[in-house]
């Protein structure tokens, strides 16, 4: 068969677009409620000696990590969702 080239029309056979602007809303809420939250874990558990505890240096890494996610992942994934 002949194949087409997937340059040459929209791919709306992967999703409709509908469902494209749901995820970015998705994506936009995760952002906005996760910067905020990784935020004030790292700075109360830096501020408060008492928090520096074994456990919370795991839950700091996480909250750390969860950061980049955010910045460089959910971005990401935001910016194709809104274009397609």
């Amino acid at each position: 068969g002949v194949v087409r080239s997937p340059f040459e029309y929209p791919q709306y056979y992967l999703a409709e677009p509908w469902k494209y602007s749901v995820l970015a809303a998705y994506m936009f809420m995760l952002i906005l409620l996760g910067l905020p939250i990784n935020f004030m874990t790292l700075y109360v558990t830096i501020q408060h000696k008492k928090l520096r505890t074994p456990l919370n240096y795991i839950l700091l890494n996480l909250a750390f990590a969860n950061h980049f996610m955010i910045l460089c992942g959910f971005t990401i994934t935001l910016y194709t969702s809104l274009h397609g």
